[in-house]
């Protein structure tokens, strides 16, 4: 019987040579395909909508739908409030720019069911000092017509006018002004986010190489999902919500997906093993943790797409999304990064150089403490 040699190191499988047989044509491919994303996924935002909330198929949908419709002064979504300063709603100059903004605004198209408290005289409709009164009207069509209509209305009616200053409300604002403040809110987090994960990885890893890595899956993951998002909005709707579940989730597993693959690896190098060798056990290993683990997480988030509300649904195509390009990312590019990088992967050692300093320190203090004794 023939002896096994139990040092050789094990056989490098198919998947590992398909990832690692050309990593510099793989990272260049990831950096193109990531710029088209970047292109693709740009202003994804602003084609989602913020409602979805309720299922289209229930009564009261179909309830709202039908007063909408037929009586459109009874569901208006949108408002302007007109500011008559201390002169008072019921001045004549006030009341006769009030009229013009009415008739004006009767005259947009796709502008329906337009009164006013200078028409109706209704109490409800002007405030308790007497000093503000409402025009309100419906926009129709659905949530992205609605937006473009408030678009353009808000330069032609908000602001000064003559007598009169005039500021738009209404559900339409309020739904535009959330898909605004959700944009501004997540660039703001990602400026944030961003330089925080990457100090907490330096001091995890100690290497500043090793520390990117991770940061380099997520973005590329959160990146991507933008992009089929934006893909998503050509055929359904997809609430703007949705952005929020892909930078949380998307950073977030794949910077854990790529901590599994870059701390085997960094044991496997620290054990004797050449880099292609680490490369082949890491991905035999933490690489099934992370596909069995991705597949786990796409299956459950998948359950949301029986949902009738697209709400809910818009979940769905973040997470899965964010969570497949997470793993594809973390099995693919991270490994070619790691065949080129090899031992490098160690490199800028922050720890070190503090230790150092944390050495020499102690030392100077030894020393000064001997030259005093002495």
């Amino acid at each position: 019987m023939p002896e096994v040699n139990r040092s050789a190191p094990p056989p490098v499988g198919g998947w590992t040579r398909f990832v690692t047989a050309r990593p510099r044509l793989a990272l260049l491919a990831a950096l193109v395909i990531t710029a088209l994303a970047v292109f693709a996924g740009s202003g994804v935002a602003d084609r989602m909508g913020s409602g979805g909330w309720q299922a289209p198929d229930a009564e009261s949908t179909y309830a709202t739908e039908v007063l909408a419709r037929e009586f459109p002064a009874s569901q208006p979504n949108l408002l302007l409030l007109v500011d008559s300063g201390s002169a008072g709603v019921d001045d004549p100059a006030v009341a006769a720019e009030a009229a013009r903004l009415t008739e004006r605004l009767k005259a947009e198209p796709g502008i329906s069911g337009v009164g006013s408290y200078w028409e109706t005289a209704s109490p409800a409709l002007r405030s308790e000092d007497g000093k503000e009164a409402i025009i309100a009207a419906r926009i129709g069509g659905d949530e992205k017509a609605a937006g473009e209509a408030l678009d353009r209305l808000a330069p032609a009616f908000a602001g000064e006018r003559g007598p009169v200053t005039v500021s738009l409300g209404g559900p339409v604002a309020v739904q535009h002004e959330m898909q605004t403040i959700i944009q501004e809110d997540l660039l703001r987090a990602e400026l944030i986010a961003l330089p925080v994960t990457l100090v907490l990885l330096v001091m995890v890893f100690g290497s500043a190489v090793a520390a990117m890595l991770p940061l380099a899956v997520g973005i590329v993951a959160v990146l991507g999902t933008n992009a089929v998002l934006r893909g998503l909005t050509e055929f359904t709707d997809v609430s703007v919500f949705a952005m929020n579940l892909t930078t949380a989730l998307g950073l977030g597993l794949a910077i854990d997906y790529a901590l599994f693959i870059v701390r085997r690896f960094r044991e496997e190098l620290a054990a004797g093993a050449d880099t292609r060798t680490a490369v082949g056990t890491t991905l035999r290993t933490a690489g099934r943790t992370v596909l069995f683990s991705a597949l786990t997480v796409a299956v459950s988030l998948s359950a949301m797409l029986v949902f009738p509300q697209y709400f809910l649904r818009s979940f769905a195509y973040a997470g899965i999304a964010v969570v497949l390009l997470a793993a594809a990312a973390a099995l693919i590019l991270l490994p070619a990064a790691l065949v080129l990088l090899g031992p490098r992967i160690n490199a800028l050692d922050l720890r070190r150089v503090l230790r150092r300093r944390k050495e020499a320190a102690t030392a100077g203090a030894d020393a000064a403490g001997a030259a005093a004794g002495g």
